[in-house]
């Protein structure tokens, strides 16, 4: 495993789903399910895409993956779905929270790679 994966730090943010505050955690293993999902840990761009095209499937997969406490949840997209109406949380919010889980664990990973960033030779 690279020495860069292992500074990734998770994230803590939380979402209420079926009258639970959920942890939501960006860290090794949703950096896992999409490198295995898209290929490399670096696809953010192929992420992206399906947001655009596939909200509804995709929103909802990356709130699984990050999801901690998944009691009475599974992982698929229409169990996802149903808790997030089930108690009056829009997508929005979701995506939101999702999403700043994500970039705030890889902006710590980047901004520790460029402190740490060796100096070229003359």
């Amino acid at each position: 495993m690279s020495e860069e994966l292992e500074k990734i730090m998770p994230s803590d943010f939380k979402i209420n789903l079926l009258g639970k505050e959920r942890q939501i955690k960006f860290g090794n293993l949703a950096l896992a399910k999409i490198e295995k999902k898209y290929g490399s840990i670096e696809a953010f761009d192929k992420v992206q895409e399906d947001l655009e095209k596939k909200p509804m499937e995709t929103i909802p997969w990356l709130l699984s993956i990050c999801l901690r406490d998944k009691e009475g949840l599974t992982d698929d997209y229409e169990s996802i779905l149903a808790a997030l109406d089930d108690s009056n949380v829009t997508l929005a919010e979701a995506v939101n929270t999702v999403m700043g889980a994500i970039t705030s664990s890889l902006s710590i990973f980047s901004g520790q790679k460029k402190k740490e960033a060796p100096e070229l030779p003359m």
